[in-house]
């Protein structure tokens, strides 16, 4: 008996808007709007290049909410693709990322934010950016994904 193989899975990020997207192995396919966007995290945008703590508390709840129903429906999986309109492989040091190092970026960005100055001095502070670590870090970590290979999206 051989194992199944895990659908192939995209999260595609828009500015107002996100999409996932999912191939099965006998090619048949899904797409899922997501309710968040790099511009739109309801209940609003971030309004500080860096984010306030709050800000990011409030972002983080509002990716939470979409993403936990997509765990019933979406397996533990290696790796994913990330689409972004904003460059991140020179950014964050790869093409592909592991849990633990989005874990890392995010606690150093985080750090940041609650003030200190020289957890991440290395990152940008733009508010895109903070959204696309957020979104990534919130996936990986409540969706069990491994790895994320991270793409430009033209």
């Amino acid at each position: 008996m051989t194992e199944r193989q895990a659908p192939r899975l995209s999260l595609i990020l828009g500015e107002q808007a996100s999409r996932l997207e999912i191939v099965r192995q006998d090619g048949t396919s899904e797409a899922c709007p997501l309710a968040f966007g790099l511009d739109a995290m309801t209940p609003g945008p971030f309004r500080w290049d860096p984010p306030s703590a709050l800000e990011l508390e409030q972002a983080i709840m509002v990716v939470e909410d979409v993403l936990m129903p997509l765990t019933a429906r979406i397996p533990p999986h290696e790796a994913f693709l990330l689409q972004s309109p904003y460059p991140l492989a020179d950014t964050l040091g790869g093409k592909t990322l592991s849990r633990e190092s989005v874990e890392q970026l995010f606690g150093q960005f985080a750090a940041m934010v609650e003030g200190d100055p020289l957890a991440a001095a290395n990152l940008p502070k733009a508010r895109h950016f903070a959204a696309t670590l957020l979104i990534l870090r919130e996936w990986m970590h409540h969706l069990d994904a491994r790895q994320v290979v991270l793409a430009s999206r033209c």
